[in-house]
């Protein structure tokens, strides 16, 4: 368990950050810790990518004494550095142990086979996540925003306190706070400190993409009693939106034309079954408690 006692200054110093990095690391993690069945939404994603991880990789993250991936878990995701290459790199500017090169072009081969097909719709959902985390930070301001992290995330001022696999407790004392949305970190947090930043990965909320993912095996035929009363096409979209979600992120998570999901909106907020809000310059949709209602009742 983390248990970390802020201090108003590092209050006021919370920010955002998105890490490929981290979803690698994160990712691998979840591969790592489930060896047989995978708790849902994942099923799916982690069948494929299991073919897709050397082995050679899955024996270095099992073990953790490579000094690359050492300082990978320690590294602070940075705004600017917006692509894995560009992580990795930094990674080996701070270093030249032996073996760095050949492990990180392992992890640079895991992306591209594993997250890179995928990164369209898991950057839109993170992205999504920040604007939204944001917006509460903006507006209400940091207390309230750590209040409703959620994933087991406790915040009872002044003590914020998470699930970890080590029993942790620090006093953060005028040091800059990074909060780091996963769409992974449901299997593993990540978190590093040292006198001048905090880092601390939490669980995203919009996961909802990963059912999509096919493990390539053949299903037996369901009866669907949402998609019999309102259609298919319109019982997907209820599904996507349990979550804040804009129009382009709910096309590509379903594989839907954007034209398609707006009539599918329109309708479904004409019917006072989705609630539509803006936000800076994005529209967001999610369910109305009669949508809720509904996916309870007939959603299966």
């Amino acid at each position: 368990m983390i248990r970390l006692d802020l201090d108003q200054e590092s209050l006021r110093s919370i920010r955002l950050a998105l890490s490929p990095l981290w979803e690698t690391l994160g990712s691998l993690a979840l591969l790592a810790r489930y060896r047989g069945a995978v708790p849902s939404p994942y099923a799916g994603w982690v069948h494929r990518a299991r073919r897709s991880v050397p082995p050679e990789l899955m024996d270095l993250v099992v073990r953790q004494e490579a000094p690359f991936l050492k300082r990978a878990l320690g590294y602070v995701p940075d705004p600017s550095r917006s692509s894995l290459q560009v992580e990795l790199d930094c990674l080996r500017q701070q270093g030249d142990e032996r073996g760095d090169e050949r492990l990180a072009g392992l992890m640079e081969e895991y992306w591209n086979r594993a997250i890179g097909p995928h990164w369209t719709s898991i950057r839109s959902a993170l992205e999504e996540e920040v604007l939204f985390r944001g917006r509460t930070l903006a507006v209400h301001g940091p207390e309230a925003m750590l209040a409703e992290l959620g994933g087991r995330v406790l915040w009872e001022k002044p003590r914020l306190t998470a699930p970890y696999h080590l029993d942790l407790t620090r006093t953060v004392h005028r040091s800059k706070l990074v909060f780091v949305p996963s769409v992974f970190s449901a299997a593993t947090r990540i978190f590093t400190s040292n006198e001048h930043v905090t880092a601390m990965s939490y669980q995203a909320r919009a996961t909802g993409f990963f059912h999509f993912v096919g493990d390539g095996r053949p299903t037996e035929p369901t009866t669907d009693r949402l998609a019999l009363l309102i259609g298919g096409g319109r019982a997907r979209v209820i599904r996507a939106l349990q979550v804040p979600k804009t129009t382009t992120v709910v096309a590509e998570s379903l594989g839907f034309a954007k034209s398609t999901v707006s009539q599918h909106l329109a309708v479904l907020t004409a019917a006072g079954v989705v609630w539509r809000q803006r936000l800076g310059g994005q529209v967001f949709y999610q369910l109305d408690r009669s949508g809720f209602a509904l996916l309870e009742e007939l959603g299966d």
